[in-house]
């Protein structure tokens, strides 16, 4: 069984600290280890802050995670984070109106409360109608949407 060996770290208000090695040239830290002030892209998403443009990570937290192994975040100095922008009228307009068209028949016009498949941009109608079920060449599809056996 190794020992952890641990290494002192200055951060950036003077203090010292430990840490668990370096990666890359960024100190380490394990699950609940890290430093008041350095937060994940996520946590620092929950207190509606973002990134600066060209910032980069101050450390990294390592944990294992059952079934997927080693997991590594990058983390982020909360002192150096701007408000998240806020949603304008347009841009919530425009995400209103991408979803529209997500929900929209393009053959009938119909809009519905789920999104109509892609792969032919038309409701089940339609698809019913027009024969075309969204399968590619060569696959020939009855009107069940199943495989027709050859």
């Amino acid at each position: 069984m190794s020992r952890t060996t641990l290494h002192d770290v200055q951060l950036w208000d003077g203090t010292w600290t430990w840490c668990y090695g370096f990666r890359d040239g960024l100190p380490v830290w394990k699950w609940g280890t890290a430093p008041a002030g350095l937060v994940t892209k996520s946590q620092l998403w929950e207190q509606r802050l973002r990134r600066r443009r060209g910032q980069d990570p101050f450390g990294l937290l390592v944990f294992r995670k059952r079934g997927c192994g080693e997991q590594v975040g990058e983390l982020f100095r909360i002192d150096l984070a701007l408000p998240s922008r806020r949603m304008s009228a347009r841009w919530r307009a425009s995400i209103e109106a991408m979803g529209r068209a997500h929900r929209t028949c393009r053959r009938c016009g119909s809009e519905f409360e789920n999104y109509v498949p892609t792969s032919t941009w038309k409701c089940w109608e339609c698809m019913q109608t027009t024969g075309d079920f969204g399968a590619p060449p060569g696959v020939e599809l009855e009107p069940t949407g199943a495989p027709v056996a050859a």
